[in-house]
C-alpha cells in the first residue's frame, strides 16, 4: 500500500462539502446546491441536489426533495424524487408521494404516501413535474456561477471623499482689522 494517495486531488472540488440547515435555524425558501445537504432545521421549500440529503430527528421540511439519495429521521411532506437509495428511520414521519430506485423503512416509521420503485431514468424523468425542477440544473448552475464571476470582476468606483465647502466672511462690526475673518461653515 502506498502512503500519501492522490485520490482525492483526483476527484471533483464538491466532494466532502455539506450545506447543513441547522438546529433552531427557519428558512424559507428553495435549496439547490451541488453538495450534499444536511437539515436538523425547519425549511418551507424544496430541495435540489446530485447528491445526498440527511433529514435529521429534529428536522422538519415541506417542499419537494430531489436527490440522489435519502436518509430521512425527521418530518418531511412533499413528493421525493430519489434517484438511489431512500432510507426512513423509525423516528420518520413521511408524507407525499415517493419515487425512488430502492426504498428500506424501518419499524416505527410513520408513512402516509404513495410508493414507487423505478428505474434511476424513470425516477429522473418523475422529478420534471416539480416545480423546482422548472430550470435545469445545468443553466441554474450556469447563471449562478456567471453572477458569481461578475460580482468579482466588476470594479465598484470608488468617489473620492471632499472636504466641507467654507467661506470666508468678514466681521464688520470691528475697526477693519482684517485679521478678524472666520471661516464659517457653508450652512451658516
Amino acid at each position: 500500500m502506498k502512503f500519501g494517495s492522490n485520490k482525492q486531488q483526483n476527484e471533483e472540488p464538491n466532494v466532502g462539502k455539506v450545506t447543513v440547515l441547522s438546529l433552531g435555524f427557519e428558512l424559507t425558501g428553495d435549496i439547490i446546491s451541488k453538495s450534499d445537504i444536511r437539515a436538523d432545521g425547519i425549511l418551507v421549500g424544496s430541495i435540489r441536489t446530485d447528491k445526498r440529503v440527511v433529514v435529521g430527528e429534529k428536522a422538519s421540511i415541506t417542499g419537494d426533495i430531489i436527490a440522489e439519495e435519502i436518509s430521512i429521521s425527521g418530518e418531511v411532506v412533499g413528493d421525493l424524487f430519489i434517484k438511489g437509495e431512500t432510507t426512513i428511520y423509525a423516528n420518520a414521519k413521511v408524507s407525499g408521494n415517493i419515487k425512488t430506485s430502492s426504498i428500506f423503512i424501518h419499524k416505527g416509521a410513520q408513512i402516509n404516501s404513495g410508493i414507487q420503485v423505478l428505474a434511476p431514468k424513470e425516477v429522473e424523468e418523475a422529478s420534471k413535474s416539480s416545480k423546482i425542477n422548472s430550470v435545469s440544473r445545468e443553466e441554474l448552475y450556469s447563471m449562478l456561477d456567471d453572477r458569481s464571476t461578475t460580482k468579482r470582476n466588476k470594479e465598484v468606483p470608488v468617489k473620492p471623499i471632499s472636504q466641507p465647502k467654507t467661506k470666508t466672511y468678514t466681521d464688520s462690526s470691528t475697526d477693519g482689522d482684517s485679521d478678524t475673518n472666520m471661516d464659517y461653515p457653508r450652512s451658516w
